[in-house]
């Protein structure tokens, strides 16, 4: 049977899908890669449809195409989005993030999740004065986000993919070094606090500095723990972790870093969680963003 463009006229995807899915169990190849063909040209569109058929599918053949298709589809939409995020200029941090939460959930809600993020950036607002210093925002900000909101570091399952999340993180409440970074990162840059990423191995933390921006001439101030509820410590204290750790002190262990190496960051540890747990469709998805990324 072929399918063709004039078979599927002035219907709508909903329609198509079913006649695609209903061919499904065919065991002809030129026939599934019709299919794919065409679920691939409606796009996401076509997720929740699959993720539904799937459920009643019984025999391998079609069970295995299906998933086929869902992740192809997930592939793609990911893919896009990452390539376009790069090409943007703009490279917000919160952005990249709900990319990858999009990629676990691809039915994921981003609106409200932009809609929850946007009710803490508010409530740190309205307890912030300009008259304070660059502490006692630090200290407001961190009461909002890790007494009221109650953040943490997720120390127990720290290679789960869910720690590296910004879905889970809003949801759950904990999430790993870089997730917390990067929701902490979004809410004060938007207040104007110059607050940056630093790459430090097994613990990734931040830097307040003297400007918002990656100047040669930006000066630390102080550096930030996110994953220890926002504790302030001092050059002296990375100095020391670095050598409890073993390793030779690098200039990228005490200066801000960029957003694009933070989100290569997040992808790697979203790589090492499906790499863990065995899932390697994801893994090998992450391994092909990563090179996206660079």
């Amino acid at each position: 049977m072929i399918i063709t463009d004039r078979t599927m006229n002035h219907t709508t995807d909903e329609s198509i899908l079913s006649a695609l899915l209903n061919l499904i169990d065919d065991p002809d190849p030129e026939v599934f890669s019709q299919i794919e063909n065409k679920v691939m040209e409606i796009g996401s569109t076509a997720l929740p449809f699959l993720k539904q058929a799937s459920a009643g599918i019984h025999d391998k053949l079609s069970d295995q195409r299906i998933k086929t298709l869902y992740h192809k589809i997930q592939f793609t939409k990911t893919e896009t989005a990452l390539k376009n995020w790069l090409n943007s200029g703009n490279l917000n941090l919160l952005d990249a993030a709900l990319i990858f939460s999009g990629f676990h959930y691809p039915e994921l809600n981003e609106a409200a999740l932009r809609q929850q993020v946007e009710k803490i950036k508010k409530d740190v607002w309205l307890e912030l004065s300009d008259e304070f210093t660059a502490l006692e925002k630090i200290h407001i900000l961190n009461h909002v986000l890790f007494e009221i909101y109650h953040f943490k570091g997720n120390k127990t399952q720290v290679l789960h993919h869910q720690s590296s999340l910004l879905s889970d993180l809003i949801e759950k409440r904990n999430g790993s070094s870089v997730i917390l970074a990067i929701l902490y990162m979004e809410i004060a840059q938007s207040l104007d606090l110059p607050v940056l990423g630093v790459n430090l191995p097994e613990n990734f933390v931040l830097a307040y500095t003297n400007s918002d921006r990656m100047l040669s001439d930006s000066k630390v101030l102080f550096y930030i723990n996110p994953f220890n509820k926002g504790i302030v410590f001092m050059r002296e204290d990375i100095n020391s972790f670095i050598n409890q750790l073993n390793l030779k002190p690098k200039k990228q262990y005490f200066e801000p870093c960029d957003n694009i190496t933070i989100v290569k960051r997040l992808a790697d540890e979203l790589f090492q969680s499906y790499d863990t747990s065995g899932e390697h469709h994801h893994k090998d998805s992450l391994r092909k963003f990563l090179k996206i990324l660079g």
